[in-house]
């Protein structure tokens, strides 16, 4: 009895080392995977903790903590996101060296999960750099142009839609309006005479659907919760990103099939001699062109998607920034009202010829993108190829993203960085000076396709509305430009102007 009593007592003592030894090894898996880098001479970077990576410490508005880890690591670090090791980029030199000088190294795109489950390989923001995605680009770009982009013919659709904005605006005179949700209706309309070749009325329902749910994917709470996901691509499984990730999933299936009746319509009218906007062209390489494999209607409704998507929230959310900062800096405010009148007058089209002419509203729009980055964590793009970068060995496949934030926070390039400063970018004889250095549309191959029709808009949209109304803070508690709320896209806390006729 003695005898089975202590084989018993052994065996649970043998079950009980054997448990903590299988504990152990699991533990020392564990912390190797999460210790060990893609190489050894890997960018230094901070590591988080196992499986949630530096999650726990990002906050609401990350860019401000990639920030601070900036200084500690330098111009290229790596953060482990949960499981990936994401390259940061945090100067401009680093951004130029790697995005432009050697762009077919560092043009390539991770694998979004969210996205692809939502959009598929097709468009052009999101899918790797492959033959579809450039020729989808090049063609994007030369279509964009030969229907006006950067020319005098988008800058008379700008104009247009701004008379039937300000028609809108003003029947909200003297009443606090927020402003960006109504930027949007008119940035939505300028991308769909370029997409559709059309306009609708702001109460149009199935217009005000479209940009209701574009809206949501960038104003709701949950814009934050995607933007995770976005990073860490496996948390979309387990609540309460599950759940988003299902609503996000159906409110892109519903902004698709918003487009089909569209595009069937412009097939049945379609004709070969006459090219009005993108579908137009693309139906016209989908039947004539060489390569018709590439413009199948699912690529189609995605671009689109694409255009429509980023062309409309980037824009009024810099435009809700700017008329923040006017009413945040009253000095400046009135130093661009009265450019615009000696300028433009009380009547007459702004154009972008203007922008010689008028320094300080050019100082003041570059400096607003500087400080407010709307994206100040840029897409991830992906190594193609082993590949070196400041002395740091990069492994194929590795992924790297533009620090967009922590490049306009450099003090080498901006001098106090933290100060608002429109002065800056205007010289001693008093002319604005461009920075190449201000890359709110990122660099190189994959920067923003439509920056061209972004900064039209921009330009004429703000002096436009200075031209014809006088604005004023139609908010008791007005936010700073120092804290904004970060989603898909860094936009100010809500505020409302009240708008008198000038």
């Amino acid at each position: 009895m003695i005898s089975s009593l202590a084989s018993t007592l052994s065996w649970r003592v043998l079950s009980v080392a054997n448990a903590w030894t299988i504990v152990a090894v699991l533990s020392t898996v564990a912390f190797y995977h999460w210790w060990k880098k893609p190489h050894y001479n890997f960018p230094p970077g901070p590591r988080g903790i196992p499986i949630l990576g530096v999650l726990p410490w990002l906050g609401e508005n990350p860019q401000k903590v990639f920030l601070k880890w900036s200084k500690q690591y330098g111009p290229v670090m790596s953060v482990r996101m949960a499981g990936v090791d994401t390259v940061f980029l945090n100067t401009y030199d680093a951004l130029n060296t790697a995005f432009v000088k050697q762009g077919d190294v560092f043009s390539g795109r991770t694998t979004l999960g969210l996205f692809h489950e939502a959009l598929g390989d097709n468009g052009v923001a999101f899918v790797d750099y492959d033959d579809k995605m450039q020729n989808q680009r090049k063609f994007a770009t030369q279509a964009l142009k030969r229907l006006g982009v950067g020319k005098r013919e988008m800058e008379n659709t700008i104009n247009e839609e701004l008379c039937y904005f300000a028609n809108y605006l003003k029947t909200k005179l003297g009443k606090p309006i927020n402003l960006q949700s109504d930027f949007g209706n008119m940035t939505s309309n300028v991308i769909s005479v370029a997409a559709f070749g059309r306009r609708f009325d702001y109460d149009d329902p199935k217009f005000k659907k479209l940009f209701e749910l574009v809206s949501k994917q960038f104003i709701e709470d949950e814009s934050l919760l995607i933007f995770l996901m976005y990073f860490y691509k496996y948390i979309r499984f387990i609540p309460p990103f599950k759940q988003v990730r299902q609503k996000y999933i159906k409110s892109e299936n519903t902004i698709l099939d918003m487009f089909r009746p569209m595009i069937d319509k412009h097939k049945k009218n379609f004709q070969p001699d006459c090219i009005s906007d993108y579908i137009d062209a693309f139906l016209y390489e989908q039947k004539y062109g060489q390569e018709k494999e590439y413009f199948t209607d699912p690529q189609l409704r995605v671009t689109v998607r694409d255009l429509f998507v980023g062309g409309t929230e980037t824009t009024s959310t810099t435009l809700a920034w700017l008329f923040l900062g006017l009413l945040n800096y009253p000095d400046y405010h009135e130093k661009i009202v009265a450019e615009v009148d000696e300028v433009l007058g009380g009547s007459g089209n702004p154009s972008m010829a203007h922008r010689l002419d008028m320094p300080v509203t050019c100082a003041f729009i570059q400096e607003v993108m500087r400080y407010c980055a709307i994206i100040p964590i840029a897409l991830t793009h992906k190594t193609t190829q082993d590949t070196t970068l400041y002395g740091f060995t990069l492994p194929k496949g590795t992924a790297v993203t533009s620090s967009i934030h922590v490049v306009h926070f450099d003090p080498q390039n901006f001098p106090n960085p933290h100060v608002f400063n429109p002065g800056r970018h205007i010289d001693e004889n008093g002319k604005f000076v461009y920075s190449a250095k201000v890359v709110a549309f990122s660099l190189g191959r994959r920067a923003c396709l439509g920056e061209a029709l972004a900064k039209m808009e921009v330009f004429l949209i703000f002096v436009g509305i200075l031209q014809k109304f006088i604005i004023s803070s139609g908010s008791t508690d007005l936010p700073t430009m120092r804290d904004g709320n970060m989603g898909l896209f860094y936009g100010p806390k809500p505020y409302k102007v009240i708008l008198e006729l000038r």
